[in-house]
């Protein structure tokens, strides 16, 4: 078995950066708001799509990683949440719920 607390704090700190570039995305887009319009706009705000677009796949693959489902609903995925234990034919199992499209499944 594996000893999480081992691998904890790397994903803590990859966590904690992934925050720290969002909260930089958001500063540089109300910084490129106050830029007249052109080239230079244009290119900051193509560059700042495709950070953003990096750190939510970037987040989805940390999400996957740890264990998490992913759905397929929008690009990247969604990561899934737990909705609970629901009783099976069998046994228990896990559901869990993509909070942007709803589909949930049993894992």
């Amino acid at each position: 078995m594996v000893d999480l607390s081992d691998i904890k704090p790397a994903f803590d700190a990859v966590k904690i950066g992934l925050s720290l570039f969002r909260d930089a995305i958001g500063l540089a887009k109300d910084v490129k708001s106050t830029l007249p319009d052109g080239e230079t706009k244009r290119a900051i705000e193509e560059s700042l799509e495709k950070a953003e677009l990096s750190s939510k796949l970037a987040e989805a693959q940390v999400a996957r990683a740890l264990g998490y489902s992913l759905c397929k609903c929008t690009f990247p995925p969604q990561i899934m949440l737990s909705q609970g234990m629901r009783p099976t034919a069998y046994l228990e199992a896990e559901c869990v719920k993509c909070p942007k499209c709803g589909f949930e499944k049993l894992i």
